[in-house]
């Protein structure tokens, strides 16, 4: 784990990464103030368009925090996704407008997910394009992904995210990103990165559904899984689109 970063060095690592502009480090400074964050340890993960840190509570619990890059985010794909979900409607098409709603949307889509059970960090609060979340792994550690391991019992694995993406469609959700990328593996599958994940009424959301489908069993058909007929399991699952 590299060297804790406290918030006055934030200025200085924003220069390597250009992620922390000021307003950035004011959202980092508002959730502080607000008590969600104690102190931020390190980065764990960076992307093309978000960074993720480790962070620590009042109490000494990990937290996640996710970083929206405001200035090297898609915005035009991020569009795209909202123009379609009804819950934002009325959103300013332009980038710092779109990149705030994205970080607001992966809010109450995770919110929803977790409140339905599926497995997933849950969402703690988010300011402007900062998203706190609980941890998932140990010590600081972040879990690995499902594409970094050699699973003990795939098939286990294979049932238990079939399990958790149904119980996201119950709640009206489809991730639409779905994959061995988008999922950790600690005591169980997680799913993470709901950003672009749509509520089932969306006019794409059979297409969503069947791309996530086909996702799962290529995967897991490497694997040697015994797998479901993506045709039968969209059968199976459309049910909650109508």
């Amino acid at each position: 784990m590299t060297e804790k970063i406290r918030l006055e060095d934030l200025k200085e690592f924003k220069i390597e990464r250009k992620v922390f502009d000021d307003r950035t480090l004011f959202a980092i400074y508002k959730l502080m103030t607000k008590g969600f964050i104690k102190s931020v340890e390190s980065e764990m993960k960076e992307g093309k368009e978000s960074l993720i840190l480790s962070a620590k509570n009042k109490d000494g619990n990990w937290l996640a925090l996710k970083v929206y890059r405001v200035e090297y985010c898609d915005f035009k794909s991020m569009w795209k996704y909202l123009v379609g979900d009804s819950r934002f409607l009325h959103v300013k098409k332009n980038r710092r407008a779109i990149v705030l709603n994205w970080c607001k949307r992966e809010f109450k889509n995770l919110r929803i997910a977790f409140d339905a059970g599926v497995n997933c960090p849950e969402p703690i609060a988010f300011y402007e394009n900062v998203l706190v979340m609980s941890f998932i792994g140990e010590g600081g550690e972040l879990s690995p992904r499902l594409i970094d391991v050699d699973l003990e019992n795939p098939q286990d694995a294979y049932d238990l995210i079939l399990e958790d993406y149904e119980k996201m469609l119950k709640a009206g959700l489809i991730h639409t990103d779905l994959s061995a990328f988008n999922i950790l593996i600690w005591d169980k599958p997680y799913f993470i990165d709901f950003s672009q994940a749509v509520p089932v009424k969306h006019q794409l959301a059979k297409e969503f559904l069947m791309r996530d489908l086909k996702n799962l069993n290529n995967y897991f058909n490497r694997l040697r899984v015994k797998i479901i007929d993506k045709e039968q399991l969209f059968k199976k699952f459309v049910v909650w689109l109508e």
